[in-house]
């Protein structure tokens, strides 16, 4: 008696559904491949919003400490570009600094590496360098309110323009991100 699937020979028969593997391989492999590339692309998708969040956080947590001290603007700035840069995403962003009591007190700076005279953010808020490039921002600093109990509110928004991987969803993403604090008193009035 033969055993089902050999042949007198004692050599087996041919199946007939030995390509049934590949053809489900086929349909499945690249869904698998869709849904790998998709997880990827969302994470760090991900990655980049809660790192331009969490750059947002530190820099307003920045300019309240900072309070009224004229190299305010360019110190939270660079906390923000340090913060950014160990992911690399620190050379497209803008940065807004503004008091969120008031939008007209506000100043918009865009993050241009190599922008010249030793400050890469235009307009350059840094009052260590000369007049040119250094712009007194619209929200001067030194006119913060830093006398207790009632301090200005300091807000800080990053803007940065995600580039996904693939472009099977969307080419590119804009992440905004706002955070604001109350600035930390300095002057105790009686």
């Amino acid at each position: 008696m033969a055993r089902a699937g050999s042949s007198r020979s004692g050599q087996l028969a041919p199946r007939p559904d030995r390509g049934a593997t590949l053809v489900e391989a086929a349909f499945v492999f690249p869904l698998l491949f869709v849904a790998l590339f998709a997880i990827i692309e969302f994470g760090l998708a991900f990655k980049d919003y809660l790192s331009v969040s969490h750059a947002a956080r530190d820099g307003a947590r920045a300019g309240a400490t900072y309070g009224n001290d004229p190299r305010a603007d360019i110190l939270i700035l660079r906390d923000i570009q340090a913060t950014l840069a160990t992911i690399g995403i620190a050379d497209s962003i803008t940065v807004r600094i503004f008091d969120p009591n008031n939008p007209t007190r506000e100043t918009e700076y865009t993050y241009q590496e190599g922008a010249g005279m030793g400050c890469d953010w235009v307009p350059c808020p840094d009052p260590d360098l000369p007049s040119p490039p250094y712009q007194i921002p619209a929200w001067d600093p030194g006119t913060r309110d830093i006398s207790a109990p009632f301090t200005d509110r300091i807000a800080v928004e990053v803007s940065y323009q995600h580039q996904w991987l693939t472009s099977f969803f969307l080419d590119t993403t804009d992440f905004t991100v706002e955070a604001d604090f109350q600035i930390e008193p300095q002057v105790f009035d009686p």
